[in-house]
């Protein structure tokens, strides 16, 4: 119709057109024109039917404006000059494909290579009426563009559209996914079919594609066209370079699939390769998709792909995949075989570095995998990255490292909660591979034992403390909390300081509290330590319980701020009504304060008082000790799983409120536990004490039980109960129950309360992995505390400013000031047996110390800066995985906090040699980040091999 779309047709001229052409017409009677017109078609197989067509016509072209168009194959002559002068233009137009072709691309000529495929004109003029053809840019039709825009109009389907301008593998891998697709190319003709594959897949324009394309292609001609994509996944382990010499019978079979003699191994292993590429990106737009993402499921094409893999028998070769499942599978099965290797068969013996070494390989390849990072999947390499943390854990070798309440309060929150934490990951169970399992049951028992040695001896000096009566003084405890922490900065609010929030998650343990810090770090909190009242290094505190470690006794403690057992009203009354807040406002918020009406996500008289820069806020968050009374328990939380926490924090934040987190008691989790018949049982984990203590029991008296007679015995064996099983429990003697967590955070930029000091990263060294920073877990062994310190009885009666130094000199020696109780520091040293060896962070220190390039680095600085701050920096900044605030960084090497950021300075001075970024400032200039690897290739460390590279 593009000979009748030309013509004008002026007034007065015939409206009839004759067109050579077999006198066959199979279209609708009636086409439209540009400009409103309208072409009736019509075909004539003889003169005498041409000239009453004509006739008809012409009869009829009063009434209408229609151009009549009419296909004959009858000659001029034998038309006759009389009927030729009631036609347009008096002849018979032949119909001249390339003519027509250039006009529909607006071209003035063709290129001699497109005008050689002899189907091509054809095709081109039938599919202009499916699509728009736009004009060419230049005078010339390209063979590429027409058949580019061609075949994208032939084989578009109403669900997926080509562009003719990227005509590459990946676009037909994607178009081979779409409904459609098949029936678009079975229904081209046998010539258009062969030209346009036989030019798609020209080496000339495929490039090295061109092979990978004809195995498509040949996957369609053979009815496979919609497993394209999964023939592709498996021709990447077939071809690929790993694949095992036993393959090959699994490649016969692949081949017989592709039903083609013209495809080698090249085309096969450069299709498996670019189809392997093509899901890993359609992988990646699933997971970066804002709203529910369209097209192909990428999980459906891998789960296709496995059903071939069995079907050809290729498993061991998809073993080595880092992108199919069975690739996948194969890792997990390799870290659940390494895992049950690295646990000793004597729990108190460490695991071997050989085994670890290959648990951290098999991991390392386990995160080459795709998957790793989708849905049950990533849940469960975080459950093996916990598990990896314990066995660096048991590394550390056995023994009690307390000796005292204190000390084992200390390392609960500093060491033993993030035990708790990552046990906690595992328990919760794994189905990633049949192997697993078993390998976590046999990590768990090592774990266990160790734990149980330590809730033993913890329960022996609680005893022992609780029955002398003593009178607490550095330790925090929880009836003295509230005076000591929260006090002093409601106190500073009335000389400009920023208004306090207190949160109580009721139930919330170490493990939990380490948890929750890692997510506020996250979320742009700064966290500091809040204990103002005691010298000595800053470090993430925690308190004691009262006894027993229940809701009613022990947070009724808190909030009266003496020992006591109280109800919520009196918690309310006695909380607000204390004189050490010196007449300031605080309120108290339970549960039934927390929640809102309909519309709004907090308690009115709540909002009203977080708005209020006058008032300061407490609220008792019960979701987790709720749940430890519900069917299943929870080993770690999110913020938005705890009722009001996003909310609350949120305020906070726009208010600039300090905010302080603790709990009343801490929890354990009920792992098969055993029934303990107690007739005198007063809760699942104590009773009264009538009778004797039994195994796994422990008997407790003094002032600090709020009991009657001040005497009640307690489990401190965490598989035992008394009493129905419940998800849950508290009120025993285990670390895990008595130690309660205190978290402090302000929000970045906020005003700091006056004494709170910023703390860097609280992570246990055992915890970091290869992943985490340049300091791996390994890298140096604690000293055991037990052995090298004087007990409170032995404590120093010298000065708290002598004893905050000597407490600075220990912490330097051992690397555990964060662990060790002010009071509990005599010398000015820690003794080290002859047989002890220096530590990795000891050796890397003394090869920087002998390090010419940074004896020079010292002398160029234009202020005289000891070599004793360089190694307090540094070591502080290797121990905590290399990155550290600045505040704390100069404090520990012994500045004010007014040098901070000049120390900062100097440090950068000294240890970016020759311009390279060694030492660099991050979190908008408030954290220092040290790259382990630039500080040895500067400074020629390699030698220095007790911190990991």
């Amino acid at each position: 119709m593009q000979l009748v779309q030309a013509r004008t047709f002026s007034e007065g001229k015939p409206r009839v057109m004759l067109i050579r052409a077999e006198p066959v017409w199979e279209g609708p009677e009636r086409l439209p024109l540009d400009r409103g017109r309208t072409v009736r078609i019509t075909t004539a197989v003889s003169p005498l039917a041409v000239l009453e067509a004509v006739t008809g016509h012409q009869e009829s072209q009063h009434e209408t404006d229609e151009v009549l168009a009419v296909l004959t194959d009858a000659e001029e002559a034998e038309l006759g000059s009389g009927l030729l002068a009631r036609v347009y233009q008096n002849r018979v137009y032949p119909v001249e494909p390339w003519s027509v072709v250039r006009q529909l691309f607006g071209a003035r000529e063709i290129d001699p290579r497109l005008t050689a495929e002899g189907w091509a004109a054809e095709a081109l003029i039938d599919a202009a009426g499916q699509g728009h053809w736009p004009k060419v840019p230049g005078a010339v039709l390209s063979r590429d563009t027409a058949l580019a825009r061609l075949a994208a109009t032939r084989l578009s389907t109403s669900a997926h559209r080509l562009n003719a301008d990227a005509l590459d593998l990946h676009a037909f891998l994607a178009w081979s996914l779409a409904p459609g697709a098949p029936e678009r190319l079975a229904a081209l003709g046998a010539q258009e079919h062969q030209g346009l594959t036989k030019w798609l897949t020209d080496p000339d324009r495929a490039g090295e594609s061109a092979g990978a394309l004809a195995a498509l292609f040949a996957l369609f001609d053979a009815g496979r066209g919609t497993d394209a994509v999964p023939m592709g996944l498996v021709c990447s382990v077939l071809w690929g370079p790993d694949s095992p010499s036993s393959a090959d019978r699994a490649r016969g079979r692949a081949e017989q699939v592709f039903n083609s003699s013209e495809l080698d191994d090249n085309a096969f292993a450069v299709f498996g390769t670019q189809t392997q590429q093509y899901v890993r990106a359609l992988l990646l737009s699933r997971t970066t998709a804002v709203d529910s993402p369209d097209g192909a499921d990428p999980h459906a094409v891998l789960d296709r792909a496995e059903t071939l893999i069995r079907q050809f028998g290729a498993e061991e070769a998809a073993g080595s995949s880092t992108l199919l499942k069975t690739g996948l599978q194969a890792r997990f099965g390799t870290v659940a075989r390494a895992l049950t290797r690295c646990v000793p068969a004597d729990a108190a013996k460490p695991p071997s570095a050989r085994h670890i070494h290959a648990l951290a390989e098999a991991v390392r390849r386990l995160d080459d995998h795709v998957l790793t990072g989708w849905g049950s999947t990533r849940d469960s390499v975080v459950r093996i990255r916990m598990a990896q943390r314990l066995v660096q854990w048991l590394a550390q070798g056995a023994g009690v490292d307390f000796a005292t309440v204190a000390e084992a309060i200390d390392l609960h929150i500093g060491e033993y909660g993030w035990v708790d934490l990552a046990s906690g990951h595992i328990h919760d169970g794994d189905s990633a591979h049949p192997e697993l399992p078993r390998a976590y049951a046999s990590l768990l028992a090592a774990v266990h034992t160790r734990r149980h040695g330590v809730d033993e001896a913890f329960a022996a000096r609680l005893a022992d403390e609780t029955a002398s009566d003593a009178e607490p003084t550095a330790a925090l405890v929880v009836e003295s909390f509230a005076r000591r922490v929260l006090a002093p900065v409601v106190k500073a609010s009335r000389s400009g300081g920023r208004p306090l929030l207190f949160l109580l998650l009721d139930g919330a343990s170490a493990a939990i509290a380490a948890d929750l810090a890692e997510q506020l770090r996250a979320r742009a909190w700064v966290e500091h330590d809040p204990v103002v009242d005691v010298p000595g290094p800053p470090r993430r505190r925690a308190m004691t319980s009262a006894l027993p470690s229940l809701t009613t006794v022990s947070r009724g403690s808190l909030f009266a701020g003496e020992l006591a057992e109280l109800g919520q009203d009196e918690e309310r009354s006695r909380f607000a009504g204390h004189t050490f807040w010196s007449g300031a406002t605080v309120r108290l918020f339970h549960k039934a304060g927390l929640r809102g009406e309909a519309g709004a996500r907090l308690g009115t008289e709540l909002a009203e008082a977080l708005a209020d820069p006058n008032v300061h806020v407490g609220v008792v968050v019960n979701t987790i000790d709720d749940r430890l009374r519900e069917d299943r328990p929870v080993s770690n939380w999110r913020l938005d799983e705890l009722l009001g926490m996003e909310e609350l924090l949120a305020s906070a934040r726009v208010n600039g409120r300090a905010v302080v987190i603790t709990s009343d008691h801490g929890h354990i989790i009920d792992r098969e536990s055993a029934k303990v018949a107690a007739p005198d049982a007063l809760s699942a984990r104590h009773r009264t004490g009538t009778t004797a203590p039994q195994a796994g029991e422990v008997a407790l008296a003094g002032r600090r039980v709020v009991a009657p007679g001040g005497r009640i015995v307690a489990l401190w064996d965490t598989t035992a109960r008394y009493g129905s099983r419940q998800p849950g429990y508290h009120g025993g003697a285990a670390l895990a129950e008595v130690a309660i967590p205190v978290l402090a955070f302000v929000p970045r930029g906020a005003t700091t309360p006056k004494g709170w000091r910023e703390l860097g990263p609280q992570r246990p060294q055992w915890w970091s992995l290869e992943a985490d920073g340049p300091a791996t877990a390994l890298a140096a062994q604690r000293p055991p505390l037990a052995a090298s310190l004087p007990t409170k009885r032995q404590a120093s009666t010298k000065s708290p400013r002598r004893q905050a130094e000597r407490l600075e000199a220990a912490e330097l020696a051992s690397g555990q000031g964060a662990l060790v109780p002010v009071t509990d520091v005599e010398s000015p040293s820690l003794p080290v047996s002859a047989s002890t060896h220096a530590s990795g962070t000891d050796q890397l220190i003394e090869a920087l110390r002998s390090s010419d390039i940074l004896q020079a680095q010292l002398k160029a600085l234009p202020r005289k800066e000891d070599f004793a701050s360089i190694d307090a920096a540094v070591r502080s900044l290797v121990e905590a995985h290399g990155i550290m605030p600045v505040s704390v960084v100069a404090e520990r090497a012994g500045k004010r906090p007014a040098r901070a950021a000049g120390f900062a300075a100097t440090l950068q001075r000294v240890l970016n040699y020759d311009q390279v970024e060694v030492l660099m400032l991050v979190d908008s200039g408030r954290s220092l980040r040290l790259d382990l690897e630039r500080l040895r290739q500067q400074f020629g460390l390699d030698d220095a091999s007790g911190v990991s590279k």
